[in-house]
């Protein structure tokens, strides 16, 4: 959908600035402390790391942030119609509204329209440090019998949550300037689909939702040491114990994705861990 060494200012501040991964599907309860597990390709929606751990573990409250100043408001460069309609539809599906999608793409259709480029107007975010992580899983282990803890998969565990509860974009010409999104696009929304829509220019629209969504996530590699029987994150530099990381040490995040892919493409078939739909990511 979108690599990794992608120039897109938006995408590069996600990247650099967060190094979080990207949810092509954005999701309602994935939060601190959910776990994405890789199997072979694939990667399962996010479940409770409590699900996959005993003793039961409690994690710290995340530290929160309001507004990210560095990405709330931030353009991304343009992108085909076709795919760019795509990433809405899959927002607004997530709201409650995938219909409002059609009414897009009927209006966009009489107009010189040929991309579509997006931005959140604010953007939250939660964390907790690695630290805490540390500290959580100390004295505990795997639950041998869940059946996605397997010799081979990679546990992947939510340190840092990015939402928005709206989404903006911008019709753009061939020539990559805003473009009228024609008269169709609907100004309210149906009552049934709790979405707020606001013609903000001819160019630009923005659909706002009740609920705030998730649309990147923070992820540690999580590991087992045989010996030690004890967790280790998975860094560049090797493993590193979990009690080892001193309160301002930086613990390398990682992409759950393959090694191009700046999105976490979730198999939408497969349950999680704790039997969620990626639907419910």
């Amino acid at each position: 959908m979108c690599r990794r060494n992608t120039n897109d200012v938006l995408i590069r501040s996600f990247l650099d600035h967060y190094r979080a991964n990207l949810l092509s599907m954005p999701g309602r309860r994935v939060k601190c402390g959910s776990v994405y597990i890789k199997e072979g390709g694939r990667i399962t929606a996010p479940g409770l790391l409590s699900d996959i751990v005993e003793p039961p573990l409690v994690l710290a409250e995340p530290f929160k942030e309001e507004d990210l100043a560095d990405l709330s408001g931030t353009w991304s460069d343009s992108v085909s119609f076709r795919i760019g309609i795509g990433l809405l539809e899959n927002f607004l599906t997530m709201m409650g509204a995938a219909g409002l999608v059609d009414k897009l793409r009927a209006s966009v259709g009489e107009t010189s329209v040929r991309n579509i480029a997006f931005r959140f107007k604010q953007i939250s975010r939660e964390s907790v440090l690695p630290t805490a992580l540390g500290q959580a899983l100390a004295g505990r282990h795997l639950v041998s019998s869940n059946p996605w803890v397997k010799d081979g998969n990679q546990y992947f565990v939510v340190a840092g949550v990015l939402r928005s509860g709206s989404i903006t974009i911008q019709g753009r010409d061939g020539q990559d300037s805003a473009a009228d999104v024609g008269v169709g696009v609907a100004t309210v929304a149906d009552v049934d689909a709790k979405v707020q829509v606001k013609r903000d220019s001819k160019s630009d629209v923005t659909y706002s939702g009740s609920d705030p969504l998730a649309i990147a996530v923070e992820l540690y590699e999580l590991g087992w040491d045989s010996e030690r029987q004890a967790f280790v994150f998975h860094t560049q530099k090797g493993p590193l114990h979990i009690l080892g990381v001193k309160e301002d040490e930086s613990v390398d995040k990682t992409f759950a994705g393959d090694e191009e892919n700046a999105f976490i493409e979730v198999q939408e078939v497969e349950s999680g861990p704790a039997g969620q739909s990626a639907g419910d990511a």
